[in-house]
This record gives C-alpha cells, sequence and structure tokens, in this order.
C-alpha cells in the first residue's frame, strides 16, 4: 500500500461492535480506548510507554497504570508497539479504498484530456 495515502480525516466506528466488545469499560475507560485508537488511526502504532499513553488518554500516569491492563487488553503487544488488529484491518481497508479512487480519478482525467486534444 502507498504510504502517501492518507485517511486520518475519518475512522469507521461500527457502534455494534465496538458496544458488543467494550460493554464493560466505565466512562473513563471509554474515553481513553477511544482516544487511543483515534491516535492510532492518524499517528500508527501506540509505544508501550505509559507517559505517552497517558499523554494521549488525556490521563495523569497514575490513573493510566489504574486502567491500563483493562485497556490494553484490546491490543497486541510485539516489539514495544501496542497493535490493534481490528484498525490495522480498517486501516488497510481505507488506505486500499483511497489509492482505488485515485487511480480511478487519474484515469478519468486522462480519458478527458485525450478527449479534449482530439477536439482540437
Amino acid at each position: 500500500m502507498s504510504g502517501d495515502t492518507h485517511v486520518s480525516v475519518w475512522m469507521p466506528l461500527y457502534i455494534g461492535d465496538y458496544l458488543k466488545d467494550t460493554g464493560r469499560l466505565s466512562t473513563v475507560e471509554h474515553g481513553a480506548y477511544l482516544l487511543l485508537i483515534m491516535d492510532y488511526w492518524t499517528s500508527g502504532r501506540l509505544e508501550d510507554d505509559d507517559e505517552q499513553l497517558a499523554r494521549v488518554a488525556r490521563l495523569s500516569v497514575e490513573k493510566w497504570r489504574k486502567i491500563k491492563p483493562k485497556i490494553t487488553s484490546f491490543f497486541a503487544l510485539a516489539e514495544g508497539q501496542y497493535i490493534h488488529p481490528r484498525i490495522e484491518q480498517e486501516l488497510h481497508k481505507a488506505k486500499k479504498n483511497a489509492l482505488d479512487a485515485k487511480v480511478k480519478a487519474s484515469k478519468a482525467a486522462a480519458a478527458r484530456w485525450k478527449d479534449h486534444s482530439k477536439q482540437k
């Protein structure tokens, strides 16, 4: 997938799936989790760094550490990074769709210019 295909303007949120998976989170935990997955969507995988994660979640490090086990259970930890399988899947789809749209638009523009040059 092309690295220059940006999809950070929007992020799909499947409400039924989200609520099914997060039904046992407190309000603070929901807020922290949503902020983390939004940061993941726009900036990439999350580093295993409590200070950075607390900052993204807009919590004190102490409060973050209390809820961390519950929140990080939604992620896989590999090589010092938290990976969210569903977001990885959705990012891949979004980037593919954006790339497909870009290719389609380029082909349409090329066809228009070709037709335009024939008219001269």
